[in-house]
Order: structure tokens, then sequence, then C-alpha cells
């Protein structure tokens, strides 16, 4: 049941619209069903009983990116995100999961075993081809064009304890499935810039999935098992910080476990205390001098924000002055920049119509910047960009990526 804090936010909405114009699904719709005034006012009629869960409520409910532009915008505070999020939860408890996204997430959750060896003759491969609904594309993104999985998990290629001689920090590294599997590079690059800082990097074989896209999808119960597991392994006093390099996985540690666990019933405490050593790897990064350490990267890059950094985590300046930092490396800011990509984890795959809309903006508006690369720190983010864009010779990285290639990584 949704709790009494969550259902009083419906009361908070005073019908303004200011939230309909940044909304980027309303954009694409036009209809007030799909805006987030609408969907609120749906979800109390519900609470109310004035109306039934349809088939037609359900599909607009998860018409919604949770990208959290309308919890920014709203001038009465309600926090939309955390009752969208509530009201799938309700859904969820009452029809389940659909078959491919339960297949998905049994294997996130580890309650469906990978094959013995997943990367071997492309079978991490052939299990994500069998989960898309559009045969060679993951939503919007030709399948070759985006999805490659490492030759092997990230966690497998790297020690547990990275040291360095007179180590002047000590960090936690989550790496997000993302990095373990599909985007390895990032994870090399975060620990190469870490070790030449002089920093000892722990990385804990252990951990699972953050769990958030199971969170986002309405089921909190699959989802808990993980976060356990992680706020068990991260809540640690021995080291300066967790470093995160996923936006996403950064949101559910600093943000959701706190709140998915007090929805729960669960203690909080210990989540609490692992969100106040949570960063983004952006600002950890800001601590350290970088003095004549980087060399010249040659080019352009414009920043795309992340909805989970800039609004979730109020991260925006640090990724951009880390960029700024390299030589001969000309930073454009983008139109838009803190626009969502259209991604939105699944969101692609399920509303690709919508999807495609609002990502072709943001690919204009990277291509107009004339830059040879657009970085930004959410994997999602990369794959939607990178399999839509249209122009040759623009390289999609995380912003550590580029810092490793100007350390002479």
């Amino acid at each position: 049941m949704i709790s009494k804090t969550i259902r009083e936010e419906v009361y908070n909405c005073i019908k303004c619209g200011i939230c309909l114009t940044p909304c980027p699904v309303y954009k694409q719709r036009l209809m007030e069903p799909f805006s987030p005034r609408g969907k609120v006012q749906l979800i109390r009629n519900i609470l109310e009983g004035r109306l039934n869960l349809s088939e037609n409520f359900i599909r607009i409910l998860f018409t919604c990116l949770l990208c959290e532009t309308c919890t920014v915008n709203c001038p009465s505070g309600l926090k939309v995100d955390f009752l969208m999020k509530a009201m799938r939860t309700e859904v969820i408890d009452k029809f389940g999961l659909s078959e491919e996204k339960k297949v998905l997430f049994e294997f996130l959750t580890g309650q469906r075993p990978l094959p013995a060896n997943p990367f071997r003759e492309g079978a991490l491969n052939n299990i994500l081809t069998a989960l898309f609904p559009i045969k060679g594309k993951a939503g919007t993104d030709p399948f070759n064009k985006s999805l490659h999985p490492n030759g092997q998990s990230f966690l497998n290629m790297v020690s547990e304890v990275i040291k360095v001689p007179q180590p002047k920090g000590r960090v936690l590294y989550f790496t997000g499935c993302a990095t373990n599997y599909l985007d390895g590079a990032v994870g090399r690059a975060t620990v190469d810039v870490l070790s030449r800082l002089g920093v000892e990097v722990i990385i804990p074989k252990e951990q699972l999935c953050c769990g958030l896209p199971i969170f986002f999808a309405g089921d909190p119960k699959m989802a808990l098992p993980n976060i356990l597991k992680n706020v068990a392994l991260f809540n640690r006093q021995d080291v300066d910080a967790v470093v995160v390099e996923c936006a996403t996985c950064g949101a559910a540690l600093k943000k959701e476990y706190p709140h998915i666990l007090r929805e729960m019933g669960e203690k909080t405490d210990k989540a609490l205390a692992l969100s106040q050593k949570v960063m983004d790897i952006s600002q950890y990064l800001m601590r350290f001098d970088f003095g004549g350490m980087l060399r010249p990267v040659p080019g352009r890059v414009t920043y795309h924000d992340p909805c989970h950094l800039l609004r979730s985590q109020g991260v925006k300046n640090e990724p951009r002055s880390l960029l700024r930092k390299i030589p001969e490396l000309e930073f454009a800011e983008m139109d838009g920049a803190d626009v969502c990509c259209g991604g939105g984890g699944i969101f692609q795959w399920e509303h690709p119509e919508i999807s495609e809309g609002i990502t072709a903006r943001k690919i204009e508006n990277i291509e107009n910047t004339g830059a040879t690369f657009v970085a930004t720190g959410c994997p999602s983010c990369r794959l939607q960009i990178s399999g839509n864009l249209k122009k040759d010779g623009l390289e999609v990285v995380h912003p550590v990526q580029l810092l490793a290639r100007s350390l002479g990584g």
C-alpha cells in the first residue's frame, strides 16, 4: 500500500500547469493525461475510488521517464517522481511484471543465473537480443551500434584492491551493471585516473546491481535483496568516499536507498550513513590539483546532463570543470544540455515512438555544437546518444575517459 505521506502528495498539486512545458513526454504527446499534472489527477481519482486500475491508466503511468523535471519545477514542492514510483508498485503488486522485464530483472538479481561463461561465443549478446521487442533494435537504437558486451565482466578483470605507493586517498568503487557487463572501458578509465592521482581503489567483488531499474519498474520487493547486500558491503568508515561513475547507480546509493527501505518498513540507518559517503566520480576528482599532469587532447567537447546526476544528485558543474581542465579541448555548451535524452533505461524499449522524438532534438543540439566528443556520466544516455547519432566522427564518452586519455592512459 502507498504510504500516507506519499498518498498526500496528490493534494499538493494546485493544477497550475507549470510542469507541462518542461516535460519531455508531454511535448511529444500534447495530451493532458500524459502530462505530470494529468497523471497526478488520475492517481488521485484512483486513490479516492473514482477510477479503477485500467489497462489504459497503466499504459499512461509507465509513459514517464522519471526524469524528475516536473518535481524540480513544481512550485508546490510536489514529489511527482516519488508518487509515480509508489503507484507503479501498486500496479505491479496487482498485475505483476511482464515476462520480458521479469527475465531481465532475474538476471540482475541473480535469481536466474547467467550461463557459465556468458561472454563466450556471444552468449550475453544472445540473451540481450532476446529481450528486445523490435528485432535488431534496442528500442530506438540499432543493436549493432549500441550494445557490445565486454569480453569478460569488469569485476573479473580487475583486482579487488588496487594499491598505490603512499596513497593520498582510499575509496570504494561501485561499478554498476553497465560497466561490469557492457562498458568496461569506463571502469578501466576510472581506476586508471584514481591510481594516477595516488588513490587506493577497493572494488568489492560481491557487489550486485543497484536495483534501481527494478524499483522504477514497480517491484521493490525484488530489488530489496540487492539493496540490503550493497548497503552491507559499502557502508564502511575506513574510506574517504564511495565513488560511482554511473548516474543511476549514484542516485540509487545516495537518494533512493533510504527512501525505498523506509517505504518497505526496513531500517534506514546504514543506508543513510552510506548516502553521506557516496560521490559521483567527478565530485571526488575535483578534490585534486592536476597541475601539469594533463596532456593535450585536441578537439571540442560538449556535455549532456544525465537526469539522475543533475536532478537526483545535484551534480552539474563538476563534470564541466574537469573537462575544461584538459589542454586543447574546447568546451562547447549545447542547447538543452539539461533536457532528458529520451533513453530512460528501458523507457526507449517500451515507447520508441516517444523516445525517438525526444532523442532527435538532443542529437540535433549535440551536432550543432560541432563537437568531436559528447561526454555524459550515464551509460543509458551514452547508449541512447551513440545509437542515434547521424554524423560520423563524434565520439560518445564518459568524462573520466577523456581525463584518462589526457593523463596518458
